[in-house]
């Protein structure tokens, strides 16, 4: 509008102007109702869905004081900042509903920030493909109920290449305050969970593709700033990586591994046996239409090569490193790795819209999608076996004079939230053995300290009520073993009066008598 512009010319304008403003109140609404839908599906069964041994570990820590918090984290294999954010956050109440409520705040977030990200490197209705994807992705859903650190770490790392990408894109008009969010979501990661550092790394080489060594000086410097803020916790880095090289009990990455990881780019584990191919199948599709995008594309990718990079690089290094040392090819240590996932599945999902191969790409994460959350949500075996309802049952029967003893941890603790008036106890791991896992600073600090042995657990009561999992009679049995050790130290001590079982774990209740 220079000079002395007509009327025509005039109205033009103010027409395009609402045109543009009425696209963006679309978007906006669309964008709105993902997120509405995204908040409805993580809050599916949110109080009643089961918890497993992790959710009670962090709920029980984050319960204690801070410094207790520290010194349980330094004995465990995770840095403290979750527990720091739960332990304020169940200030409020300590309802499960509330507690999950956080993980799925933390999830919805990273949802808008990958839109964010998306949307800066391909486009509007790339980045609202992408949060869509995200919004319905089973292995997001499920780490959104999820009473641990992933959630947080995947919000930091999404939060970092937020801003990174708005400072790669600002060349020349930088502002202060992104950087600042580089800084501060970098270290808040790597206090978050100690993987977190490879999953900073994808803007490097980003940028060493395109031979951008100021940037990659740039952003060395911020991250020499993060570690500085992180180095309060470095000096319990290593007893960390220590008990890492004992703890991480996962397998050295295969062929198998490596096809379950592939799996998770659309569906999610556990998944009823008859699906698992079905899902196996979708998942490999979206894989292979967004390799083949990307192929026919890769010449003029731009900035979209950094939501490759982030979406590969982490698992990739993770793997590599399982040969070097102990394997910690666990994939939900990479979440945000998907989540990149799903935005470049996004950018392929609109780049091939027109000539149909998007909605074919769009087709299959749906029916992955609709194939695994029927059965992810209402999954009732280990680790979420039905805990509650067992207590509940033996809350009922319990008697004057009894005691419920776990054979592990992994049933003790949900038991132990679900009941905690009930008398429990449980038995502690074989020392050195890879479910040696719980130290006994930790034990402190929580102040749940397991027994040495059955007999002093069992000692002074009249019936025992030994809780165990029947893949572990399983596993003695396919060891030769006659019988359960336990099961035979409380045969020749009591007299067994009921089994109970509770889908895959059963309680085996004794009358002990005394020994002649």
């Amino acid at each position: 509008l220079v000079g002395n512009p007509s009327a025509e010319d005039l109205g033009g304008y103010l027409a395009r102007i609402g045109s543009a403003e009425k696209k963006m109140k679309s978007i906006h609404w669309r964008l709105a109702g993902i997120m509405g839908g995204a908040l409805l599906i993580r809050c599916l069964f949110l109080q009643s869905r089961g918890i497993q041994y992790d959710d009670a570990f962090s709920i029980f820590l984050s319960q204690r004081p801070l410094a207790q918090i520290v010194s349980g984290t330094a004995a465990d294999t995770m840095p403290p900042l979750y527990y720091f954010l739960l332990h304020s956050w169940g200030l409020v109440s300590g309802e499960l509903w509330w507690l999950r409520l956080f993980s799925v705040s933390l999830s919805l977030a990273s949802i808008a920030l990958l839109y964010g990200v998306t949307r800066r490197l391909a486009g509007e209705n790339a980045g609202l493909w992408a949060a869509l994807l995200a919004a319905i992705s089973p292995l997001q859903i499920y780490h959104a109920q999820d009473l641990r650190m992933y959630a947080l770490t995947t919000c930091l790392v999404m939060g970092y290449l937020y801003f990174f990408v708005r400072l790669w894109q600002r060349e020349g008009r930088q502002r202060i305050g992104d950087w600042a969010g580089v800084i501060l979501c970098s270290a808040a990661a790597l206090y978050a969970h100690n993987l977190a550092g490879f999953l900073l790394l994808s803007p490097y080489v980003f940028l060493l593709f395109r031979k951008a060594w100021k940037w990659i000086f740039r952003l060395g410097l911020a991250h020499t700033a993060s570690l500085v803020l992180f180095s309060p916790w470095l000096i319990l880095l290593p007893g960390q990586v220590e008990k890492i090289q004992v703890a991480f009990w996962t397998p050295r990455p295969g062929v198998v591994e490596v096809i379950q990881a592939g799996l998770l780019s659309a569906a999610n584990l556990p998944l009823a046996s008859n699906w698992l191919l079905t899902a196996a199948i979708l998942s490999l599709g979206s894989l292979c239409l967004v390799g083949l995008e990307w192929w026919r594309r890769r010449k003029n990718l731009g900035g979209v090569a950094l939501l490759a990079w982030a979406a590969v690089l982490p698992g990739l290094l993770l793997f590599l490193l399982s040969y070097l040392m102990r394997p910690l090819f666990v994939p939900r240590a990479f979440l945000a790795a998907y989540l990149a996932w799903d935005g470049l599945a996004g950018w392929a999902i609109w780049q091939a819209w027109k000539k149909g191969g998007g909605k074919v790409l769009l087709g299959l994460f749906v029916l992955a999608a609709g194939v695994t959350l029927p059965y992810q949500l209402t999954f009732s075996n280990f680790p979420r076996s039905p805990f509650q309802a067992a207590m509940v049952d033996l809350a009922a029967e319990q008697q004057a004079g009894d005691v419920i003893i776990h054979d592990n941890k992994l049933s003790f603790f949900p038991a132990h939230f679900y009941a905690p008036g009930l008398a429990q106890k449980f038995l502690g791991d074989e020392p050195g053995s890879t479910n040696d896992t719980y130290a006994a600073i930790s034990q402190q600090a929580i102040g749940l300290i397991p027994q040495e042995s059955l007999e002093q657990a069992a000692e002074g009561y009249e019936r025992v009520i030994y809780l165990v999992f029947m893949q572990t009679l399983a596993d003695f049995e396919a060891l030769g073993a006659s019988q359960h050790p336990g099961l035979a130290w409380l045969e020749s001590r009591g007299r067994l009066e009921r089994v109970e079982s509770w889908n895959d774990f059963q309680a085996y209740t004794y009358r002990m008598e005394p020994v002649k």
